[in-house]
């Protein structure tokens, strides 16, 4: 029955396809639902106001920042809507099915600021609340907070975790605390805690009913206002129905508020299935639950005792449910998890109390220095804590690489070994056993097959990567930029890393060269896997041209920085192919130079991502 109504909501939910006459050359209208600023871009996603189209939500993106527009604002602009796709590269992040399941958007649009024009104000709920966290959070900007104990106040408390800077990340990431910078069911929980200590003068007046009443329509309130993340929306709903049976007197049972919970959840959105913090939330709350009443016998008459006992076990279970996942997503693996969770959790919650009087006193206009002073302090403790983890050596392991199959065979593994908990049938353990030698060979499988050696092409919308990696080092030459953000490179591309093992990376430069055995790259030319390249777009390529014959090529890479045309590369070169680098910002007319002149081309922005040759 829940299959059969998931699938129905799914075909309800699912946003339609456009026609090409709906998507170009008309004037469009909608509502803003969510708006983000960068410093010189705003992004906003817009449900449709048109009798005409289907209902449906755009993303529209803006050169230029027009900081008067609020959620709930009525826009209208012309609309030349593009289907949203993916970079193309292999083993990356799904961007295009990350933002049709988990924001329902399938169409996005770039245009100028002064295009988007403002015809009205249509505020619902929604956006109504969005407006009001906006507000709290230019004013907690204000603030007199250092810039990191801002960002963590907003992510905890206002559930934007995206103005957490990438180093943070990465930090909290291989300490095993990422949880920590997500609002999830753990936050929820104490600030429900929170509320529920206020209301206590209603038991003493006899209104135990209206206190569970008014704690859970505030609770139903903090998750609209923080934006409806499924973590907290699966918390909310687990709360609600806690509190609902409180109110009818009947006995709740955790394990079905949970999946009760998964199912509110998937008939709203049912593309939530496929969101990594849905995954990640729902399987390490599940474990906990099953793994609760296993160590009923390490009870101690010493709380301190019951809560050091409690946390490790809860962390181990969470890091061992979840392991898997975490390593085929985010390509890391914490041992240390329970010592940060240890150092941590216990300061969370008076972190989170302050927060929240913080929250309060700036959106009062007012300012405490005590109140900043101890929430800086509490936040550099945090910090300092997943400093010296990740300090200790082999605290993490980076570079992981777990297919699909891999998951999916180790919660094979983890489900028979919970079933022997419970069962005490070695038969499960068995079972076991055998699901992990398959999960075993087929990681061997995975590696034997995965070549050592190649040359790929990345697309991206900024520069163009090309890598050469040998047997663990990766040669990386990005020949229209000046400087490489390392940091930026191996975050994008860390799954392509850890699948092909590349532990090593070595960028290459316009004043630098590489020599090997096999392969040479002395900018802007160079041979990789046996082909000859030359990149073009910043000046340096057309002064060493021979005077006399035309250079043989098999690859022109025409960057970004290329203001040329086809016909004057054929006339100095003869080439084979060219390579049209995806951060080209217009490359409709080059195309079709390309096509007059029957010139072969590979153009990293609609065909993804070029490899050579798969084989070696």
């Amino acid at each position: 029955m829940a299959l059969s109504l998931g699938w129905l909501c799914a075909i309800i939910h699912c946003p339609p396809r456009l026609t090409d006459n709906q998507c170009h050359d008309r004037v469009l209208a909608g509502r803003i639902t969510n708006l983000d600023y960068t410093d010189f871009s705003t992004r906003m996603t817009i449900d449709l106001m048109d009798n005409k189209l289907p209902s449906c939500k755009v993303l529209l993106t803006t050169r230029g920042c027009n900081y008067n527009l609020q959620a709930g604002d009525v826009v209208a602009w012309k609309a030349s809507l593009n289907a949203i796709g993916d970079m193309g590269n292999p083993y990356e992040m799904d961007y295009a099915a990350f933002l049709l399941h988990t924001q329902g958007v399938r169409y996005q649009q770039h245009l100028p600021v002064k295009q988007v024009k403002t015809i009205g104000h249509s505020p619902t709920l929604v956006t109504r609340m969005a407006s009001a966290r906006r507000y709290i959070q230019h004013e907690v900007f204000n603030s007199s907070l250092s810039e990191p104990s801002q960002q963590f106040v907003i992510a905890l408390l206002l559930g934007n975790g995206g103005m957490i800077d990438k180093a943070t990340r990465q930090e909290f990431s291989a300490a095993g605390v990422a949880h920590v910078l997500a609002l999830s069911g753990l936050h929820v929980g104490l600030i429900a805690l929170f509320i529920w200590w206020l209301l206590l003068p209603l038991d003493y007046l006899g209104l135990k009913k209206l206190r569970l009443a008014i704690s859970l329509v505030s609770i139903l309130l903090f998750a609209i206002f923080t934006g409806l993340s499924p973590s907290v929306v699966r918390a909310a709903t687990m709360i609600g129905f806690v509190f609902v049976s409180l109110i009818l007197y009947r006995r709740s049972l955790s394990l079905n508020a949970l999946v009760a919970a998964a199912l509110v959840i998937l008939v709203l959105n049912p593309s939530a299935i496929y969101s990594v913090g849905f995954q990640l939330s729902f399987i390490t709350v599940g474990a906990i639950l099953l793994f609760a009443q296993l160590p009923a016998s390490l009870k101690s008459r010493y709380q301190w005792v019951n809560y050091i006992t409690s946390t490790v076990i809860t962390s181990l279970v969470a890091m061992v449910s979840t392991v898997a996942l975490s390593a085929h997503y985010f390509h890391t693996i914490s041992f240390l998890s329970v010592v940060s969770n240890l150092l941590i959790l216990p300061v969370l919650p008076i972190f989170m109390a302050l927060g929240a009087l913080f929250l309060l006193v700036s959106a009062a206009g007012l300012q405490w220095s005590i109140l900043d002073a101890a929430i800086d302090g509490i936040y550099s403790y945090i910090n300092w804590s997943t400093h010296t983890v990740n300090a200790i050596p082999l605290s993490h392991i980076s570079g992981v690489y777990v297919s699909t199959i891999g998951v999916i065979l180790y919660f094979v593994v983890l489900l028979l070994v919970i079933a022997w908990l419970y069962r005490r049938n070695y038969g499960y353990l068995l079972a076991a056993a055998c699901s992990l030698v398959v999960l075993m060979s087929h990681s061997w499988w995975l590696d034997y097959k995965t070549p050592s050696r190649g040359l790929i092409f990345f697309n991206s919308f900024s520069n163009t990567p090309v890598m050469y990696y040998d047997h663990g080092m990766g040669y990386v030459w990005v020949p229209d930029e000046e400087e490489v953000d390392s940091t930026s490179f191996a975050r994008f591309h860390a799954g392509f890393l850890a699948r092909h093992r590349i532990s090593g990376l070595r960028f290459i430069t316009d004043d630098d060269s590489l020599r090997l055995a096999d392969a040479m790259v002395n900018p802007p030319h160079a041979f990789l896997m046996g082909r000859r390249l030359l990149a073009v777009g910043r000046g340096k390529w057309k002064k060493v041209v021979p005077p006399q014959r035309r250079l043989v090529l098999d690859d022109i890479i025409v960057t970004k920085r290329f203001h040329g045309s086809v016909n004057t590369l054929q006339q100095l070169y003869n080439f084979d192919r060219i390579i049209l680098s995806g951060a080209t910002h217009d490359a409709t007319v080059m195309l079709h130079e390309c096509d007059s002149m029957h010139i072969t081309v590979h153009d990293l922005s609609s065909q993804g991502a070029l490899q050579y040759p798969s084989e070696f």
